[in-house]
């Protein structure tokens, strides 16, 4: 693992994209705090401080991980991380039913990543939000239909979304790399 990180370019390696991830999330968590519409309701765990802020650490991540990554990806993994992510950003932004932007992320994060910096907090936060959804909101289909999508998703990327360089000749990598 240590030779892996030694290899990395100084921007990607764990602790610092964990910083920045940390760093994001305490931005937009002092954007929320400092909004006109910030109320006490904020501050509890279903609030949107805990809730919608928590998120940023794994987008970050993942956001680090794909520009990392970049030369192995191909044009179908580029579109559906800007499918999964456009339709997670429309739930807050537009109005985009019957899926749950958390769950999709977060599941398609955890299967299309293998970065453990992306992986860990996006389980810790799937836990949460599958807990908020079912057991605080009893929201089965928004939270159910987001895992479905994400996992469909993921899986998809992982057999058909990345190719390696072999010599002169590009071919698709069927192995899921962990």
């Amino acid at each position: 693992m240590n030779n892996l990180n030694s290899q990395r370019p100084f921007l990607f390696q764990p602790w610092i994209v964990v910083a920045c991830s940390l760093v994001g999330a305490s931005v937009y968590a002092w954007c929320i705090i400092r909004s006109p519409w910030a109320g006490a309701g904020n501050f509890n765990l279903s609030g949107s401080l805990f809730y919608d802020v928590s998120i940023v650490v794994p987008i970050v991540a993942c956001l680090f991980d794909r520009i990392e990554r970049r030369s192995e990806l191909n044009l179908l993994h580029s579109t559906f991380d800007l499918m999964v992510v456009g339709t997670a950003i429309g739930r807050v932004v537009g109005n985009v039913p019957f899926v749950s932007g958390h769950t999709l992320f977060l599941t398609y994060a955890i299967i299309s990543t293998r970065s453990l910096v992306v992986r860990i907090p996006a389980i810790v936060l799937l836990t949460q939000a599958v807990y908020l959804k079912y057991f605080v909101w009893h929201d089965f289909v928004t939270s159910s239909d987001g895992i479905i999508l994400g996992a469909i998703s993921g899986l998809v990327v992982l057999k058909f979304g990345r190719y390696v360089e072999v010599g002169e000749v590009v071919r698709y990598e069927d192995r899921l790399v962990v």
